[in-house]
């Protein structure tokens, strides 16, 4: 039975990643095509506004399926990672930056230390990270709160990211890095997404050999610490 069940899964992930894979080419050309299309209609015409919305889908689809991609390879052991020393607080600066432009309603608190050092995949770890900020962002309460601090041990660099948020139960919090979950479905009616931004940024997280993972609630925050080890000096 255990042999079937490996078997089952190896070929699971192997569809998975071989989907991923051959979806990329068409949908490539599909936002090729629809791009010439937006740039070729008249400016503000019905033709124009229905290809750039086809865009805006295909676009996204594109994003989904790179996001299954990099699954797919963590699932089979094959997620290559090219190293390297990386400023996590200038990265995290950067992505601040970001939420600060698109979301200025919310208030925005940061402790960052300084020249915090990583052994990391840069793109990787930017992805996770971005995955947790949009998060913050999109499932915030109406001019509510994203804190965000950076802080570093004698093993390890620690990020925290808060967002205010209405309680999570004890069954969604076990679900919350399931592949394709939303929690509270309502709203998630409400607010884009696939689901898969917290599972992809919890497994980039443990191939970088370290944890993510989300805190006890308090005071009507949500919390997820991110913990990878740091440079040795």
């Amino acid at each position: 039975m255990l042999g079937r069940l490996e078997t089952g899964f190896v070929q699971a992930v192997r569809f998975s990643a071989d989907a991923a894979h051959e979806l990329q080419t068409p949908l490539t050309i599909l936002q090729g095509v629809l791009d010439d299309a937006v740039q070729n209609t008249e400016n503000g015409s019905d033709e124009q506004q229905r290809s750039n919305d086809l865009l805006e889908e295909v676009q996204r689809l594109k994003v989904i399926v790179q996001k299954l991609l990099i699954l797919s390879r963590a699932d089979a052991g094959e997620l290559i990672l090219h190293f390297e020393p990386c400023d996590m607080s200038g990265m995290i600066e950067s992505i601040i930056e970001d939420i600060g432009a698109i979301a200025p309603h919310l208030k925005l608190e940061q402790h960052i230390s300084p020249k915090v050092m990583v052994q990391a995949d840069p793109e990787l770890l930017r992805q996770a990270i971005q995955n947790l900020t949009s998060n913050s962002v999109k499932y915030n309460l109406k001019e509510g709160l994203i804190r965000v601090n950076l802080r570093q041990d004698t093993k390890n660099v620690r990020f925290h990211i808060s967002n205010s948020a209405t309680p999570i139960s004890d069954t969604e919090r076990k679900r919350i890095f399931d592949r394709f979950y939303r929690i509270d479905k309502s709203r998630s009616k409400r607010v884009p997404g696939s689901g898969l931004g917290l599972p992809l940024a919890h497994e980039i997280i443990r191939a970088h050999k370290g944890q993510l993972f989300l805190e006890p609630a308090t005071d009507n925050l949500i919390t997820f610490t991110l913990s990878i080890p740091r440079i040795s000096t």
